[in-house]
């Protein structure tokens, strides 16, 4: 810290050095009272205006408070009072990310890199960067890197064991896993990451058994008892809970998007074109994106659109979608029911990814049929089942349903939809496998 140049009367007339009064504030921002402790830091900024420390935490609390842009503001002041504090070019980065300033954030924190070698934030900050620009080689070679540095950093455990788990590692992942949990005491792991890494690890006995002490430890977490179903088949929903479905997609709206590039993610592309397809010469469709999440379908949809109405339970990631700005409209609800509620509204309702968390599909067909006009196109994809099970529909060990082509169809003709296009394509990579689903395109019956 800086020599003591100033002082500040306290509580019942205290005097405090600048020191105290920023060591109060640290403690503060420690215990999330942060207008208190912004109030502090603004405090000593007026007696020192150049106290590189104290706009470093100050740019940390506004980034809190007010945002992103106000934080860099902050913190670029602070970086160019102290040029050679590393820790002030990893908090810019962090900003940066925020404001989806991707090569600004990359610059601060190989700076950050440059000016201390040793600090072990900026690799793991940069290895979530280019882990969703699909780098997942170089992305492990950062957080090992930062493991390295600070072997007790349990973010870095955390991120390496994800990477290890969507590149088919499964037995490595559980180590780093527990490591996690070790060194993220007040956090934890996600319970269900654990799980997954032992299953696909094949150990599906012991995958079982910590999913049911979870599910039984936590009989209110809609989470937990969904993967016991999907682990145990034991008590299958006949969809996946709005609870569940809602909090799932919070939890991941800022980096869904990144997370899904990085799956080889093509339903987006596959559900456009098939509208495309659909909707041949005409423009002008009131058309609805069924499930719409973070609106990677929009830009597909938009050119045949008069209106574009999205619909999803998740408030994340209607934030995101409304920031593309090519939706007319974006609404909060469960789906059947949000069709359900609009008769002959629209000419075209598309879905990419959303059925997946339906297991029976009689009442979504019913109500899409019904919120369709003329001879208006239903357009969506699920998960196939191989043609060597028997059932309707399965509920996998990822917590989303697959589906057989035979009950799919049977569906959308009993609502009296026509099948037009029913076709096997690869939607994605997961856990290094391929993700092969149905694209349907059904024309509503004249």
């Amino acid at each position: 810290m800086a020599e003591e140049t100033g002082r500040a009367d306290g509580e019942d007339g205290v005097e405090l050095t600048v020191d105290d009064a920023v060591d109060m504030a640290v403690e503060l921002m420690r215990k999330k009272q942060l207008k208190g402790a912004a109030e502090i830091l603004e405090s000593v900024l007026e007696i020192e205006p150049r106290r590189a420390d104290v706009l470093n935490f100050l740019g940390v609390v506004r980034f809190h408070l007010d945002g992103p842009q106000k934080s860099v503001e902050i913190l670029k002041q602070a970086a160019e009072i102290a040029p050679a504090h590393a820790g002030i070019r990893n908090n810019l980065g962090n900003a940066y990310v925020e404001l989806g300033d991707t090569d600004a954030a990359v610059a601060a924190y190989d700076k950050a890199i440059e000016i201390d070698p040793n600090l072990a934030d900026p690799y793991a900050n940069l290895a979530a960067i280019v882990k969703y620009a699909g780098n997942d080689g170089f992305a492990e070679k950062l957080l090992r890197k930062a493991i390295d540095i600070n072997p007790e950093f349990g973010v870095a455990h955390q991120n390496l064991a994800a990477i290890l788990l969507d590149t088919g590692r499964a037995r490595e992942a559980i180590d780093y896993f527990w490591k996690a949990t070790v060194h993220l005491p007040d956090k934890g792991v996600p319970a269900h990451f654990l799980a997954l890494a032992y299953w696909f690890a094949g150990l599906k006995d012991l995958a079982i058994d910590f999913v049911k002490k979870w599910a039984d430890a936590n009989p209110n977490d809609a989470q937990a008892q969904h993967m016991r179903a999907s682990m145990t088949g034991e008590n299958v929903p006949d969809r996946a809970s709005d609870i569940y479905v809602s909090k799932l997609f919070d939890q991941f709206a800022s980096s869904f998007d990144a997370k899904l590039d990085s799956l080889d993610y093509r339903a987006p592309e596959l559900v456009g074109a098939a509208v495309a397809t659909a909707a041949g010469e005409r423009n002008g469709l009131a058309i609805l994106d069924a499930g719409c999440g973070t609106g990677k379908c929009a830009k597909y949809f938009r050119p045949y659109a008069r209106s574009l109405v999205g619909v999803d339970l998740s408030g994340g990631m209607l934030r995101n979608a409304n920031k593309l700005g090519l939706y007319d409209d974006l609404q909060q609800a469960e789906l059947t029911a949000f069709l359900a509620a609009r008769p002959d509204a629209y000419d075209v309702i598309a879905s990419a990814d959303t059925l997946c968390y339906f297991g029976r599909l009689q009442e979504f067909s019913a109500a899409g049929a019904s919120a369709l006009r003329g001879d208006a196109a239903l357009v969506f994809t699920v998960e196939a089942l191989g043609a060597e099970v028997q059932e309707d529909f399965q509920l996998a060990v990822n917590g989303r349903y697959a589906h057989a082509e035979s009950y799919v169809r049977r569906c959308l003709e009993d609502v009296g939809l026509d099948v037009e296009r029913c076709v096997r394509e690869k939607l994605r990579s997961e856990n290094a496998e391929p993700v092969i689903g149905l694209v349907v395109t059904a024309r509503k019956r004249p």
